[in-house]
């Protein structure tokens, strides 16, 4: 009889990571993209900027960063807007619903910072990830050249005038 692996602890959070423990991953994970990350990108300077420019949400077993997302907002358009860079996960950790709780965390601190539309890029031959993120209400928005451009949105916020509106007897 074949055993199945236990379930690991993780551990969640929001920019713990160093550029080198970044890098690390990156690098351990790069095979797993379509096509290699490696292929695509200079890895230490991609890691660098996704340190500096993005807000990370990461799974920690223990001291390994085992699952990352990388995820720019910019909030200075109006409405705040934000762009999934990354989500990966080490092969040793996939299939324990490590990606989706971590895309979950982004979209909470997301909407924390007043986006209403997030963006992402993935390979349009990616079943996995683009079940994952139609799972999680993204629609395709574009096919260009094997890259399918998804995005959810989160809606409109309303105003305290609007939500008040609501509760008043009609």
């Amino acid at each position: 009889m074949e055993s199945t692996p236990a379930r690991q602890a993780f551990q969640l959070t929001i920019a713990r990571a160093t550029s080198v423990q970044i890098l690390q991953h990156l690098d351990a994970c790069s095979a797993q993209f379509r096509p290699p990350l490696a292929d695509r990108v200079d890895l230490p300077t991609y890691a660098e900027k996704l340190f500096d420019q993005s807000v990370t949400f990461e799974a920690w077993c223990g001291n390994v960063l085992a699952g990352l997302v990388a995820c720019y907002v910019n909030e200075q358009t109006q409405p705040a807007s934000a762009f999934v860079s990354n989500v990966s996960v080490l092969a040793e950790n996939r299939s324990q619903g490590i990606a989706r709780r971590l895309m979950i965390l982004c979209h909470d601190e997301v909407k924390r910072r007043g986006v209403q539309v997030i963006s992402l890029e993935v390979s349009s031959d990616n079943t996995p990830a683009i079940r994952l993120y139609t799972q999680l209400g993204y629609i395709k928005m574009t096919n260009d050249g094997g890259k399918l451009g998804m995005q959810l949105s989160f809606g409109r916020k309303m105003t305290v005038g609007e939500a008040a509106s609501l509760s008043m007897p009609g």
